[in-house]
């Protein structure tokens, strides 16, 4: 599964969020064609890649972000003839060491002020790869999650 576009809105009062679209495969689908519940979230991973590349990339060798928590309710289908899927995020709470990222997953063809069908969240934390220990959030990384914060 790829990434197969991605657009920025920026911060303003309308809902803002970086827009990722994210193809369903048809191994995505289980036998009641319904997206899975395990691929979606690795549909939300798939969205969170371009989301934080541009700021964690250049560390890659060094930071990892690992998943601390994650949550996923299903408020409709989500099905192949949905695809590719539209997966907005925005971050909800920054800390020292992690933050929080929120999701709302929809049809590209959906109205993009409808209902999701599945809203999500997953708690992030930065890591220090070599000494595996926690490490703080840089300005760097707090300036850009900042940017796609909303409360």
């Amino acid at each position: 599964m790829s990434v197969s576009e991605h657009h920025q809105t920026p911060m303003s009062s309308e809902k803002p969020g970086y827009v990722a679209a994210v193809p369903v495969r048809w191994s995505d689908i289980d036998m009641y064609q319904h997206v899975n519940h395990a691929t979606m979230v690795t549909i939300l991973e798939e969205a969170r890649v371009p989301f934080l590349r541009d700021v964690f990339g250049a560390e890659i060798t060094t930071t990892g972000l690992l998943i601390a928590d994650v949550h996923v309710k299903y408020k409709g289908q989500v099905r192949l003839a949905d695809s590719p899927l539209q997966v907005t995020m925005w971050v909800s709470k920054i800390r020292a060491v992690d933050f929080t990222i929120n999701y709302e997953v929809r049809s590209v063809n959906a109205a993009p002020d409808s209902k999701p069908a599945v809203i999500a969240d997953t708690q992030l934390v930065t890591f220090h790869l070599d000494s595996q220990t926690l490490l703080r959030l840089t300005d760097t990384h707090r300036e850009y999650l900042q940017r796609w914060s909303r409360p």
